[in-house]
């Protein structure tokens, strides 16, 4: 049948057409509702048969699912944290139904009691050191723990050293007033910066030791139960945890508390809802504006009606495809929605723009058949080209993109169909067929302004194309960003958490894998990883074993000797108003002794001490400036904060003093089980020395620790290898997607010179947009590369119109802008950038670089179509005439 004959048929018997339509799309619509699933797994988006995921399978046979909840707790008080995370603790493992394990390596009695083990010698040196010059001091604060105590204390070891002078002493007391110096410094007026814990861990005011750090974070790790047929596996697990976070955090004894779960699950979990949320939001958004649109360009409701039930009509059947062909969506495809309410009415726009420039002199149903048959050619070919577009994306070896690309095309494909079956059929039903002409004929008002614009085309020409070379230059400028991270929402709990552990060199959450075949493999590979510069440390069950353990445990009887003169007893608030003044008085009077004493003798610590008296007396004066005022609350929260969990804290380091030398069998096997696998191959976690976030560095440890093990895997190996891949295949994708439609403009048109004027306005706009992207800051990124190839397809269909008008020889370059044709692309663009720009209201940064770089790219092209494209055809006319 031809298509005339066709089109006949639609016009004579709409209501069959349409109830056929009608049909499929309802049972698209329970068929849908019914098998459709949603993969909410990142993995899904990642290459199916490339050699790192195979490596990354291998892992995972051998140690089983390794995706876990991080839970983070925080605080200044390592004592508090570990206070908060012992009660989270009994609470989670009380949970069987959603947990497989919940891990607290913090609370487990290997670390609390071997915990110091794990130090390094110089730190367990620097430890032993400074307890020792703080020692006297912490003798008195333990028995009496009060700022009474803090000044007499130092006051008597002022009068003591000054009796009887020694370098021992005097190092005491440099010591203990230039720690206290950096404390008064910081005092705010509510807390001093002083810390007991750093007399406690060795460390200082302005450096806290690792063992400082690791206590004020604690991790507790959960292997959620995950339900494989819910839409997101781990989510009743996600909510159980932050439900008893939330308990605990609004309990008064944890304030200061600060915590938050992160991880794959949760990360994915938090992706996948806020995309739909994003897409729903998007979605209705870019239907109203088209709505809208529609009702502008086509000055009525019927046609704006006819169009909208024919594009819904499209996109119920489309799912229907997508779901019987691929049978899921993933957190890409899952946008197709959305774009096809912006390319799927732009072939109804052609149609109907067209029809009712015919109803000027035709009646009602032959204008309507000669907009269908004068529309078939260039808008099959718009079709053709957009879906070859989408179709580029299977030759891509990642799986969410390759989905999104056949889903997308048979999308284009449904919607072209329904162009010229459903929409004829309702303009009909929707129409009286007595009315022979629709709209007046617009009035050209704008043509002379338009004439005046290209009056010059060459210049028009000359400056775009300046503008493009500008836009050449900006390629380089235009990075690719790496982080996934950075496509999730901002200010996601999961996502702050992240880069958190990542930044953490005790709890470092993003690591790389390798596997030994034995204890003697794992021992040599990780010298050898450790020896990358690159790479700070790795964990493996031999590291589970702390090294140098005589001469750690020679250190820590050191200490234990010191702390054994420390007893410490309970806080009480003893804040001896009366007595202060005379013993701040009588403790700086001894420090300006001490100064005057060492000046005379031309020591060195004259100067610090110098120094230490005059930030005492800056403390002093900002009380003194108080006193009638909150000086008294000042001081008792000074002292609240420094002392009251000092005896606590004692007791706790005094325990950890217990440590003893400890074996592979001492090791908690609920650790163990997690570096051995199934096989009995070892596995080592390799932590990276740098943030691992962009390009440069990420790329600087993969390729080391792959130097060592070629075969080393995780998630930076994995995002790593992923993106090389991807960049590859996309700039694949997008060179095949312009062979291909290079390939449809020659055998359509049969001119190398119409193809070329075709293709020329389409690199014009597309250097155009990124040089918008360099000027507004844009990155391209995993989720936003899928636009290059996209904006092929689409911008040519620009061309495939105009030029296909402009070769009929009825109309000048000019007038075929502002025919239907051209009025028909710019309405497209709107559409287009609609649909895509609402996507611009999106909290997932991944979708809002889709909908900014496609938004920035259509309204280049646009304009290089409507006013680069006519100029260009004016200057070629003028040349093929002279």
């Amino acid at each position: 049948m031809s298509a005339s004959r066709l089109f006949g048929a639609i016009i004579r018997h709409p209501r069959i057409v349409l109830a056929v339509a009608l049909l499929l799309a309802a049972l698209s619509i329970v068929y849908t509702s019914q098998k459709l699933e949603f993969l909410t797994g990142r993995d899904d988006l990642m290459p199916r048969h490339a050699a790192f995921q195979q490596d990354y399978q291998a892992y995972r046979a051998a140690f089983g699912d390794q995706e876990e909840i991080a839970v983070v707790i925080e605080g200044a008080d390592p004592a508090l944290v570990s206070r908060f995370s012992d009660a989270l603790y009994a609470r989670l493992s009380q949970e069987k139904r959603l947990f497989l394990e919940v891990l607290y390596p913090g609370g487990m009695p290997y670390f609390r009691q071997n915990g110091l083990l794990f130090s390094s010698l110089d730190e367990l040196k620097g430890m032993a050191s400074t307890l020792e010059m703080a020692g006297p001091v912490l003798q008195d604060l333990a028995a009496a723990p009060s700022i009474q105590t803090l000044f007499s204390s130092l006051t008597g070891q002022i009068d003591d050293y000054l009796k009887a002078p020694s370098s021992d002493k005097l190092q005491r007391l440099t010591f203990m007033l230039g720690t206290l110096d950096k404390g008064f410094a910081g005092f705010d007026g509510k807390k001093s910066a002083l810390s007991m814990d750093s007399f406690l861990s060795g460390g200082s005011a302005d450096k806290p030791s690792a063992l400082e750090n690791a206590g004020r974070q604690q991790v507790i790790a959960i292997r959620p139960l995950k339900e494989t047929d819910s839409f997101v596996p781990a989510e009743k697990a996600i909510r159980k945890i932050r439900e008893e976070l939330n308990i605990l955090r609004q309990k008064a004894e944890f304030k200061g508390i600060t915590a938050g779960i992160t991880g794959v699950p949760v990360l994915e979990y938090e992706e996948m809802a806020t995309s739909m949320d994003d897409m729903t939001i998007a979605s209705v958004l870019s239907l109203v504006l088209t709505v809208i649109l529609l009702l502008f360009a086509f000055r009525g409701v019927k046609n704006t009606v006819a169009a909208m039930v024919a594009l819904l009509i499209a996109i119920s059947i489309a799912f229907g495809l997508a779901t019987l062909f691929v049978g899921h969506l993933n957190i890409l495809s899952m946008a197709f929605a959305v774009m096809l309410l912006g390319l799927g009415v732009e072939y109804s726009i052609q149609v109907v723009l067209r029809h009712q420039e015919l109803l000027q002199h035709d009646n009602f149903e032959a204008a309507l058949q000669e907009s269908l048959g004068s529309n078939l050619r260039p808008v099959l070919l718009a079709f053709a080209t957009t879906a070859l577009a989408f179709l580029t994306f299977l030759l891509t070896d990642f799986r969410g993109i390759a989905e999104l690309g056949l889903i997308a095309a048979m999308g284009v494909f449904v919607c072209f169909a329904a162009t010229f079956t459903v929409l004829p059929a309702l303009l009909v039903m929707l129409h009286k067929k007595s009315e022979t002409g629709a709209p007046k004929p617009v009035q050209q008002g704008s043509k002379p302004r338009l004439q005046r614009l290209f009056a010059r085309p060459g210049l028009i020409v000359a400056a775009t194309t300046l503008l493009a070379l500008a836009g050449t230059a900006a390629l380089t400028r235009v990075p690719f960003d790496f982080n996934m991270l950075n496509l999730q929402a901002k200010g996601l709990e999961s996502v702050t958490y992240a880069y958190k552990l990542m930044k953490s060199k005790e709890n470092s959450g993003y690591f790389g894998v390798s596997m030994a075949k034995d204890r003697d493999e794992a021992i040599r590979l990780t010298k050898r990883f450790e020896a990358l510069p690159s790479v700070d440390h790795v964990v493996s069950l031999p590291a589970l074993m702390p090294d140098q353990q005589a001469e750690k445990l020679a250190e820590l009887e050191r200490i234990k000797q010191i702390m054994a003169k420390v007893q410490p007893v309970a806080y009480e608030e003893n804040l001896r108003v009366m007595e202060l003044p005379a013993i701040f008085e009588g403790f700086r009077e001894r420090v300006e002794k001490l100064k005057l004493n060492l000046e005379a003798r031309k020591l060195p610590e004259a100067q610090p001490t110098a120094a230490f008296l005059t930030t005492l007396d800056r403390f002093f004066a900002g009380l003194e400036k108080e006193k009638d005022g909150n000086a008294l609350t000042m001081l008792r929260e000074m002292q609240e904060a420094m002392f009251a969990p000092l005896p606590e804290k004692l007791k706790l380091l005094k325990e950890s003093l217990q440590a003893r030398a400890v074996t592979e069998a001492d090791v908690p096997q609920a650790l163990k089980q997690r570096f051995v696998g199934k096989d009995g191959r070892l596995l080592l976690q390799i932590a990276p020395k740098k943030e691992i976030f962009n390009e440069q560095p990420l790329a600087e440890f993969v390729t080391q620790i792959k130097s060592v093990d070629p075969h080393a895997t995780g998630e930076p190996v994995s995002v790593y290898e992923s993106f090389k891949i991807l960049k590859l295949s996309y700039l694949q994708a997008f060179l095949y997607a312009l062979g291909g439609v290079v390939l449809i403009l020659l055998i359509a048109f049969r001119s190398l010179r119409s193809t070329l004027l075709g293709v020329a306005p389409l690199a014009v706009g597309l250097l155009l947009m990124v040089g918008g992207m360099w000027l507004f800051g844009l990155k391209f990124n995993v989720a936003n590369i899928i636009v290059m190839p996209l904006l092929l397809g689409v911008g040519i269909d620009s061309a495939i119109y105009i030029i296909s008008r402009h070769l009929k020889g009825e109309e000048s370059p000019v007038e075929v802008a502002t025919s239907s044709a051209g009025k028909g692309v710019f309405l497209n663009a709107l559409t287009i950038l609609f649909s895509f720009g609402a996507l611009m209201v999106a909290r997932h940064q991944g979708v809002f670089s889709i909908g900014a770089v496609m938004s920035l790219g259509m309204t280049a092209i646009v304009l290089a179509f409507l006013i680069f494209l006519p100029a260009l055809l004016l200057v070629s006319v003028k040349r093929y005439r002279n």
